[in-house]
């Protein structure tokens, strides 16, 4: 996604994202988990990780509810 946000936005931007997608998706909830838990098994530090398993829920959302995705980036762009 080639939007720039300020901190206080981009955090509020990814919240949304991973409440909509582990709400809606159990799937999204259970590969979220055990990608999460491996990265962490891996000693790869929580900051890392969060970036990474953030990156995997947009791509599963930009496939999966692309229209949802376009209207939470929309709103986080436009409220900042």
């Amino acid at each position: 996604m080639n939007i720039e946000l300020n901190e206080k936005s981009a955090m509020e931007l990814y919240h949304n994202i991973c409440n909509f997608m582990l709400h809606n998706d159990d799937k999204c909830y259970i590969s979220v988990i055990k990608y999460k838990y491996l990265l962490l098994c891996g000693e790869i530090s929580t900051a890392v990780s969060d970036y990474l398993v953030m990156e995997q829920l947009l791509e599963k959302m930009q496939a999966k509810h692309p229209l949802v995705l376009s209207a939470i980036a929309y709103i986080a762009q436009h409220k900042s």
